[in-house]
């Protein structure tokens, strides 16, 4: 397969600038201010701070790349990447499985698919993996009072 160039200075300078915008738009909506004037700074003031900050350095990187002609090449080669790529990709599965499966089913099916995908034949690690994830749901329940999405069914 082909390998993609990636003028990175460029492509970061446009993909954090576009998220900055986003967000700075999104932040009076998320981030409300309290309904009385206490004399205390917003709390939109630091979101806000390093989202400008952000676009600052975006705006650096563009003009690095476009006016002054300084730039990094990365090769993006599908088959070198892959692997990490579907890892990446399987944890965004976990996350949503979470969501609608709930902590402890989502780690039993995932992290051991994981573990196959990486190579990994001990049955030790793969009893481990689990436990460990259903040691990490009851550890959160009862220790820490903190609920993990269960099944929905289950309510709670």
């Amino acid at each position: 397969m082909k390998k993609i160039k990636i003028k990175t200075n460029l492509w970061s300078g446009i993909v954090m600038g576009v998220l900055s915008i986003i967000l700075l738009m999104l932040l009076p909506s998320q981030v409300r201010v309290p309904a009385y004037d206490s004399g205390a700074p917003s709390p939109r003031i630091i979101p806000g701070i390093c989202l400008v900050g952000m676009l600052i350095c975006a705006a650096a990187l563009i003009i690095q790349s476009l006016v002054f002609k300084k730039e990094k090449i990365f090769e993006f080669d599908w088959a070198v990447e892959k692997p990490c790529i579907l890892l990446i990709l399987m944890l965004c599965v976990y996350t949503a499985m979470i969501i609608y499966l709930g902590f402890v089913i989502a780690s039993v099916i995932i992290f051991p698919l994981m573990l196959v995908y990486s190579g990994e034949r001990k049955p030790p690690i793969y009893i481990f993996t689990i436990a460990a994830g259903i040691g990490i749901f009851f550890l959160f329940k009862f220790v820490f009072h903190v609920s993990l999405p269960t099944l929905p069914f289950l309510g709670g």
